[in-house]
């Protein structure tokens, strides 16, 4: 479990995000370019998430992980150690950087957590997942508040020339080189991601070695997945449908946020330590997140994250001058809470066989949510822009629709629950999986760990 611990604090800790925007463009790159390969990267992650979910569930899941660690290193290479001056080559650098982010991500995703689950099932501490949950949470949220905080800071010329003066180096820095520095660092933490990865350990039976057949049966696996989800698994298909009502708009506001701030009022120095400040409330979120698996039926804690969402949507249209930031901290706090929740539940109501590939399914759900909630915002700015309104003057009632938005897509997600669940014992999501397990005699008791 420390290794699954270490493996996805190292993964998502990258000391760039703070400055990611800003980093593309000191390359060489446009606003075009940038988008353009944002786009790229998206496109790879939904191309990819759910086979690789699949692929994991048949070859085996650390053997992806470790293609997520080495694809993340490929990635990370690219860009910190291309030559700088050739705009080609740098926009071909970025290209290969955005395909194997995207691949990476996709590889990761759900075969790490599914690896980690199986585990504490094998050893007989199911039971423990929602700490195990709470323990990733603090962890990210400390890494993610260190790499912002420090990652701001290296790329910040002034301050790496007084730590090379102190260091004795002299306090001349090549901007070409301070461009790859957060790069670098971020290298460093890949490899030791890596290493985590390749020391973690398959649970169950050996399985096959990847081939042409496997990739077959991968696809063999999604179509029967899918079909399993819609048909036989009711519950799995609502949290999935739940989850993208939510988040595809707090993820959409987080994109937004850094023009947020800065319509408030909000000086550009103070955004990394923001940013880097709502990382770190994730450790409150998460505790509260395990209470609410533990404590609240699942339809609560949808109804409570939903009232939160749109609380702090509508706090955040007003546009309040300094004071908006609290009510920004709400979409950061909400995207947790549904990572947790969403992994909670569909964790537990999903057979090993497949487990790796419902999950892609969830991060595939979550992906057009936020295709869709771009595609909505789009749309609602050339609508205000027909109706009179100056572009630079849509930012605010554009914001003003989020709360309203969220409203209707979780209501949308409340009716087809009601309907989907229609059949299904109340308030019991696996249900079925405990009268199973009830129906056969009781099992040994589990050793106690060394």
């Amino acid at each position: 479990m420390r290794l699954f611990l270490a493996f996805r604090l190292l993964f998502t800790s990258r000391f760039y995000y703070p400055i990611f925007t800003i980093l593309f463009l000191d390359y060489g790159l446009t606003l075009e370019q940038f988008s353009l390969l944002n786009v790229l990267w998206a496109a790879t992650i939904v191309l990819a998430e759910v086979p690789s979910g699949a692929l994991a569930d048949i070859v085996g899941r650390r053997r992806l992980v470790v293609a997520a660690a080495f694809l993340m290193l490929v990635e990370l290479a690219t860009i910190g150690f291309v030559p700088l001056g050739n705009p080609d080559l740098i926009l071909g650098a970025f290209v290969i950087n955005r395909i194997c982010s995207g691949l990476a991500e996709a590889a990761a995703s759900g075969a790490d957590e599914a690896l980690a689950y199986d585990s504490i099932v094998e050893a007989g501490y199911e039971d423990q997942w929602p700490q195990v949950l709470e323990s990733l949470g603090k962890l990210t949220s400390v890494g993610m508040f260190l790499a912002m905080i420090t990652g701001a800071l290296v790329y910040d010329r002034e301050v790496m020339g007084t730590i090379l003066s102190a260091l004795g180096f002299g306090s001349e820095l090549d901007p070409k080189a301070l461009v790859r520095v957060p790069v670098l660092m971020t290298f460093c933490t890949g490899c030791l991601a890596f290493v985590a990865a390749w020391r973690l350990k398959e649970v169950g039976a050996t399985p096959e070695r990847p081939n042409l057949g496997s990739i077959r049966v991968a696809f063999r696996q999604v179509l029967g997945t899918g079909r399993w989800i819609v048909k036989s698994a009711p519950f799995v298909l609502v949290v999935i449908l739940a989850g993208l009502a939510l988040d595809s708009v707090a993820r959409q506001f987080a994109l937004l946020a850094s023009e947020y701030f800065r319509q408030i009022s909000i000086p550009t120095v103070l955004l990394g330590p923001i940013s880097a400040g709502a990382a770190l409330l994730g450790i409150v979120s998460a505790k509260v997140s395990r209470v609410l698996a533990e404590r609240c039926r699942p339809w609560v804690n949808f109804a409570i994250l939903t009232a939160f969402l749109c609380g702090g949507l509508f706090g955040v249209g007003l546009g309040i001058p300094y004071w908006g930031v609290v009510f920004a901290l709400v979409p950061f706090l909400t995207l947790s809470s549904i990572g947790f929740l969403q992994s909670h539940y569909l964790n537990k109501a999903v057979d090993s066989s497949r487990r790796a590939t419902a999950l892609s399914f969830k991060g595939l759900a979550l992906n057009v949510g936020m295709g869709l909630a771009s595609v909505f915002y789009a749309g609602l700015l050339r609508h205000l822009e027909a109706g009179g309104l100056a572009k630079e003057a849509t930012f605010f009632p554009g914001l003003r629709w989020f709360a309203p938005y969220a409203g209707l897509l979780a209501f949308l997600v409340f009716l087809a629950g009601a309907w989907f669940l229609r059949n299904e014992p109340p308030g019991c999501p696996d249900a079925a999986r405990k009268a199973e397990a009830e129906a056969k005699p009781p099992a040994a008791p589990p050793a106690t760990p060394a």
